[in-house]
């Protein structure tokens, strides 16, 4: 006698002389998963709704909170609430279109693309998996494409963040739908062998697979495909490098690269970040945190908005104009912020594409050009002028550090690693159910992996909801704590300070609703965390005297 090899509760083994037979037992009525799935979907939509509904409520406020009076100008404020306003309604929309496009999807697509994938690539499990994959994947790209278009060109853009031009998006969609083939490609022939392999224990296998594959990806993403995106280099500023290398040497924080990376190609909000394994450490900064870059748009006929007088360090601008000029309209988006331009402001350099141009006379040619009278089109200016003090980018890379000092990735890890050996070993339980095939669509007979373990985290989604929810809150905690670290390295004030400014620049949320930022938010209100730094920091202080 063999173990049957169909391990699904409701499989029967019929004995035969000599050999064991087993068939999946008929269903005596099929559980409608296709309504339960849409029953919960309209269910979270909802509730996200009403979240979002409280969050827009809140960004229409005209009249500044008074627990954030002294942190925020109240022209920043104002500004913020109308980028907070742009962003919410116009997601609120994007929730409605998915959630059409996806139930249609699911239901109506899914089963279909999975006979076009047989008449495609034939019978074979692993190449018609990954048409299937494929198709699935792109079938909703007439929707999201238009959507990002509309997020990027006209709610980005009219804040004054959007830096990519059509032709990048176009580049950047071509090169992320690549990438998914390929990665599709490798992956799903590698889950389809483990799970038939495996047996009756195939969770545990898969597991262990899903373990070494998540550390290949974490090495190989920011190695391999972030530089597919952006251009890395070594910090160029070197009195700063020596300064976060005193820093990383002091905390013991095995830093082995420094990088600025340009972030300013696709947007101008500001972040810095760090990955790597054990010893080979890497801080990323953004350009945007570095250096201030101005991206001025000129048409035919008008004028470029400022004079300038040549220096040996660079060009001094002045008479700067705001009325019908390039500069008028950038200082509309940028009033009150680091880049908005000023008399007495020094042109160190220009940004063509994503080289930057610092010879003074190539400088020169450039300005120069734009200033003609029927010139037309963009103007990316750097200025000498520096968006955050060196202390406060010590204080940012300092909490950051402080992720790593409590190991705050790892334990992330590990959470993540529980989640997905549960998803497998409940998977288990249900991958053979020939309800849950039949309810979307798909013969009953159907035993593919893909499919089922497709249907199976559709219907796995209110629990992956309640595990995203405690995940966000578990980060919040963690930001917590990375805060505290870097107060406790005597960078309280510069800390505060940081993080004011990011936020001020970015036009971050600054009057969140409590149950929209309890349910989504990773990181603490500005308010919330400012004041919990500065009780921290008496604390300390105290002890310390």
């Amino acid at each position: 006698l063999k173990f049957c090899p169909k391990f699904h509760p409701s499989a029967r083994c019929t004995l035969r002389v000599g050999r064991t037979t087993c068939s999946m037992a008929e269903p005596e009525g099929v559980v409608p998963f296709v309504q339960i799935f849409i029953c919960f979907t309209l269910l979270l939509t909802a509730w996200e709704l009403y979240l979002d509904l409280r969050q827009l409520k809140k960004n229409k406020e005209k009249s500044l909170p008074d627990e954030i009076k002294d942190l925020v100008p109240l022209d920043r404020f104002e500004k913020s609430q109308v980028y907070q306003v742009d962003k919410k309604i116009f997601s609120i929309f994007s929730t409605f279109v998915h959630l059409a496009a996806n139930i249609f999807e699911v239901v109506y697509l899914w089963p279909l693309m999975w006979k076009l994938s047989k008449d495609i690539v034939g019978d074979n499990e692993y190449l018609r998996s990954i048409a299937w994959q494929i198709m699935t994947s792109f079938v909703s790209m007439p929707i999201s494409i238009p959507l990002e278009l509309y997020g990027d060109f006209v709610i980005e853009a009219r804040h004054g963040f959007n830096k990519k031009t059509i032709k990048l998006f176009v580049i950047d969609t071509i090169k992320s739908s690549l990438i998914s083939i390929v990665m599709t490609s490798l992956l799903i022939p590698i889950i389809i062998a483990v799970i038939r392999w495996g047996g009756e224990h195939f969770y545990f296998y898969i597991w262990i697979v899903c373990q070494v594959l998540l550390f290949v990806v974490m090495f190989v993403y920011p190695t391999v495909i972030m530089p597919l995106f952006n251009k890395f280099e070594p910090l160029h500023d070197a009195q700063l490098r020596q300064r976060i290398e005193g820093l990383a040497g002091g905390l013991n924080y095995p830093l082995q690269m420094l990088f600025q990376m340009d972030g300013s190609t696709r947007s101008a909000h500001s972040n810095a970040y760090l990955f790597g394994f054990w010893k080979n450490k890497r801080i990323v900064l953004y350009d945007t945190l570095l250096q201030v870059q101005i991206n001025l748009s000129k048409e035919a006929g008008s004028a470029l908005g400022f004079e300038y007088v040549k220096e040996d360090a660079g060009l001094r601008l002045k008479s700067v104009k705001l009325e019908s000029t390039a500069a008028g309209k950038w200082n509309e988006m940028h009033k009150g912020r680091v880049d908005e331009i000023k008399d007495g402001e020094l042109v160190v350099g220009v940004k063509k594409d994503s080289d930057i141009i610092t010879d003074l006379a190539k400088v020169i040619e450039e300005v120069d050009k734009m200033m003609q009278t029927d010139a037309q089109g963009s103007l990316n200016i750097i200025l000498d002028s520096k968006p955050y003090t060196t202390d406060e980018i010590l204080a940012i890379l300092c909490h950051e550090i402080g992720h790593w000092f409590h190991g705050h990735v790892s334990k992330m890890l590990v959470v993540s690693s529980i989640h997905i050996f549960v998803i497998f070993r409940l998977y288990a339980f249900a991958m053979y159910s020939p309800s849950l095939f039949i309810s979307f669509g798909f013969d009953p007979t159907e035993r593919s992996i893909m499919v089922g373990l497709s249907i199976f985290m559709l219907m796995f989604t209110p629990v992956e909801t309640i595990v995203g929810f405690g995940m966000t809150s578990l980060t919040r905690m963690n930001e917590y704590q990375a805060d505290e670290f870097a107060v406790r390295q005597k960078r309280a004030t510069e800390l505060a300070s940081g993080l004011r400014k990011l936020c001020i620049e970015n036009l971050g949320d600054v009057n969140p609703d409590p149950w929209y930022a309890w349910f989504h938010h990773t990181h603490p209100a500005l308010v919330e965390r400012l004041k919990a730094i500065q009780a921290k920091d008496a604390i300390i202080n105290k002890k310390s005297q």
